[in-house]
């Protein structure tokens, strides 16, 4: 049975407030809630309701569950943990691998305060029993190496049954522990498999016939929320962490589990006639990236523009990702935005939304988009116009969903490594608007020497070096344009490749000077 910190993480995920779980011995999908289950056929059609259901969990699921849940490791020891089913797991996990320095305190526990707070629900405990790991407050991560009374509040992460070798391992000083989950590492995990899984959680009709899935990651019966953070963690683990772009298929795989095609196309100061325009166009040369924000006034000719491509047979809704924007002073009504730009844009579902800007009760925004996460409104989530680390944290500190990108100004005399480094141990990408500077200083770039030579070796435009640059140095683009020929010419820069050299030089143009001061 799923238990009732983790039922309020995904409230919104289902009607029942529940989480799903697949049989392998059978058609039917089982989506569990407290007090009961409604069993579904895989077209998702209900056909039968069964109150206060009982799950079993047999001794060898039981092993498993131990086998593919976190560990913690200690020297050469090895200490498999047993997880609560919690929003502040689920946080956790995310951040995992962890390796700590942890330090000691009163002869009972290891303790490390983490860089970033944790969702947390803290209860008096009263008894502390030995391999309890807790949380303390919203930051301080505790494993406890031996039992004794407590007045203290906790949140519950998790426990190690097998505590043989523990305190030894643990010692009487600091030591260094790492977190990590373990198991199943076998299976490799796509993209699909991620919308699979999240449109079963929203009881949507799915792609694929589920049956004999291995979804059920942390083996504890049923497919959840969980679950589907763990399969994304997979998919990044599977690619070393890394956000490198696949240019044979022009994405990259967000932290969300999605892919966002790494060229696309900006539509600021564009009216809905334009935008509408711009876009099919855009698509008809093979662009799969849209750009439009709230603020823009165009998300209804961006819509038509896509549905015109659509109806012409040109793209498919799936092909195409759709990026758009809320401002941090619409925090009273800002999960109400979400679907007022789903309806401008005709679509059910926006591929990414992004905090426009930093502002007052931004933080409040930012819970917005979460939740528009879990209820299958946005698939991935990010932030806008902040340009340093402790913005980025302080931004998204109040949300369980780390931002997938950030969208900010960069170009060849601003381009900000240091945070696209920074942000990278969250699987986040960058993303550059204004790539040429913005409107009035493109000729700056453009002119620049060292550029207009490289593109003469190459036999391109200084437009095309640039995003060419851009792409290589691991930034997602948006070029903006209304005129048929530039939108074409800026999507032509698949076909060549700048040597380590000819990066070197454009790394050497960095001056730290930003255009625009928002």
């Amino acid at each position: 049975m799923i238990k009732a910190g983790f039922l309020a993480v995904i409230s919104s995920f289902l009607m029942l407030t529940g989480c799903g779980g697949y049989s392998e011995d059978s058609s039917a999908v089982t989506v569990q809630s407290e007090n009961s289950s409604v069993m579904m056929q895989s077209d998702s059609s209900v056909s039968s309701v069964a109150s206060d259901k009982q799950e079993v969990t047999t001794a060898e699921q039981h092993e498993e569950k131990e086998a593919n849940g976190m560990q913690i490791t200690i020297g050469d020891k090895q200490f498999p943990v047993n997880l609560e089913s919690s929003d502040t797991v689920t946080a956790l996990t995310e951040m995992l691998p962890l390796t700590l320095d942890m330090s000691e305190l009163n002869g009972n526990e290891k303790y490390y305060y983490l860089d970033t707070s944790l969702p947390s629900a803290p209860q008096k405990v009263g008894h502390i029993h030995e391999g309890d790991i807790m949380l303390y407050g919203d930051k301080c991560l505790v494993v406890f190496y031996k039992s004794f009374d407590t007045s203290y509040s906790y949140t519950k992460i998790g426990n190690i049954s097998d505590t043989s070798g523990l305190a030894d391992a643990l010692g009487k000083d600091g030591v260094t522990v790492t977190f990590e989950m373990n198991g199943s590492q076998d299976t490799e995990y796509t993209v699909q498999d991620v919308r699979n899984l999240n449109d079963f959680l929203l009881a949507k009709p799915t792609e694929e016939d589920l049956r004999g899935k291995p979804y059920d990651l942390d083996n504890d019966g049923v497919w959840s929320v969980f679950d589907l953070c763990l399969m994304k963690r997979r998919i990044l683990e599977q690619r070393n962490m890394t956000t490198e772009f696949d240019f044979e298929n022009k994405t990259v795989l967000l932290n969300s589990g999605y892919e966002m095609p790494i060229l696309g196309l900006g539509t600021w100061t564009q009216d809905d006639d334009t935008a509408e325009n711009s876009v099919y166009e855009a698509l008809k040369d093979g662009y799969r990236l849209i750009d439009t924000a709230q603020y823009y006034g165009n998300e209804t000719g961006v819509g038509n523009g896509i549905q015109r491509a659509i109806d012409d047979g040109i793209v498919t809704r799936e092909e195409v990702f759709v990026t758009t924007k809320v401002m941090p002073s619409n925090y009273d009504r800002a999960y109400k935005s979400i679907d007022d730009s789903l309806e401008r844009l005709g679509l059910d579902y926006i591929d990414l939304m992004l905090i426009h800007q930093s502002g007052s009760n931004d933080t409040e925004v930012y819970k917005a988009l979460c939740q528009g996460v879990r209820d299958g409104k946005l698939r991935s989530i990010g932030i806008s116009n902040y340009y340093t680390f402790d913005e980025y944290e302080r931004v998204t500190s109040g949300g369980e969903i780390k931002p997938a990108v950030v969208q900010n100004e960069n170009h060849p005399f601003f381009q900000n490594t240091q945070f696209q480094k920074d942000i990278a141990k969250y699987g986040t990408v960058v993303e550059s608007w204004y790539p040429f500077g913005g409107r009035g200083h493109t000729q700056d770039l453009f002119g620049n020497e060292t550029i207009t030579d490289i593109a003469k070796a190459h036999g391109k435009t200084s437009a095309q070096i640039i995003l060419r640059w851009h792409l290589q140095a691991g930034y997602v683009t948006i070029p903006g344009s209304q005129d048929p020929d530039h939108i074409l010419e800026n999507y032509s820069v698949f076909d060549f490749e700048l040597t380590d050299a000819e990066m070197q030089r454009m790394a050497e143009l960095h001056t730290g000077q930003r255009y625009e001061n928002w």
